[in-house]
């Protein structure tokens, strides 16, 4: 994540302020990309948890949701309400200041 920042030049961020950002920025290229799973920016900042020693924030409630995406037993479950909750809200959070380009360039490699 860090990495990212530094590559967006971003200056650097409290660890919950960074997570909001990626998870922010995550969420608009889901939303973006043509294709897209229905779960998309769940499913890519989940797999950033582990790297990050299991950060707070939506980068948490991403890995904890993605646990129930596979699940055939949780298909009209609270938890996968949840996940379709947080995909949307991830989706459609408050828009960043960013050349509208970044988004679709960062799609070609994420999802």
């Amino acid at each position: 994540m860090i990495k990212l920042l530094a590559e967006l030049a971003i200056s650097e961020l409290l660890t919950d302020q960074a997570g909001d950002l990626v998870s922010r920025l995550f969420g608009r290229v889901a939303g973006t990309r043509l294709g897209a799973g229905e779960f998309a920016a769940i499913r890519e900042l989940a797999r950033l948890c582990p790297d990050l020693d299991y950060p707070d924030g939506a980068i948490s409630d991403a890995y904890h949701a993605s646990q129930w995406l596979d699940c055939e037993c949780h298909t009209s479950s609270p938890e996968r309400d949840a996940a379709i909750t947080l995909e949307n809200t991830l989706r459609t959070s408050d828009p960043l200041d960013i050349d509208p380009g970044l988004p679709q360039a960062l799609s070609t490699t994420w999802f």
